[in-house]
């Protein structure tokens, strides 16, 4: 049974809310993604399942204050968008997500090319999708959510 006929009667929109993040949307018909910044002008089905990637609350002292600021208020402001449409909104964490990859950890590995494992194995998992560096993530997560039938 692959992916889809597994997850039929599911829809998903699945959302990395950083900066360069991206998204995609998952019907029985098909599979759309894009940049996050096309996220409001969107129109989503109320049958919709929303998975975002839940953002920590500290990010680290290599990330300065005003980007962890800009993270949390788009990771709010997503959240409100699809709460507020009566969507049900699912959190995860990336350590949740990531570990359904079975590539492992990020480790001593550059952040460079860590995203690169995660686009590949995404690509991999969809191999009829274009994955880039923006989407890899949200259909990562994609995949954490049919496995795990959020």
């Amino acid at each position: 049974m692959s992916m889809f006929e597994s997850s039929k009667n599911n829809w998903y929109l699945c959302i990395d809310p950083g900066s360069s993040g991206g998204w995609c949307h998952y019907t029985e018909n098909s599979i759309t993604s894009g940049g996050i910044e096309e996220l409001a002008e969107l129109k989503f089905s109320l049958k919709t399942t929303v998975v975002i990637e839940k953002v920590p609350p500290f990010v680290g002292r290599a990330i300065p204050s005003s980007s962890s600021f800009k993270l949390g208020y788009s990771y709010g402001w997503l959240v409100g968008l699809f709460q507020g449409q009566g969507m049900k909104v699912v959190l995860v964490s990336p350590q949740t997500w990531q570990k359904t990859m079975g590539i492992g950890t990020k480790g001593s590995d550059t952040t460079t090319v860590w995203k690169n494992k995660l686009k590949a194995e995404a690509q991999r998992r969809w191999p009829e999708k274009k994955i880039t560096l923006q989407t890899a993530d949200a259909f990562c997560i994609l995949s954490h959510s049919i496995q795990h039938n959020l």
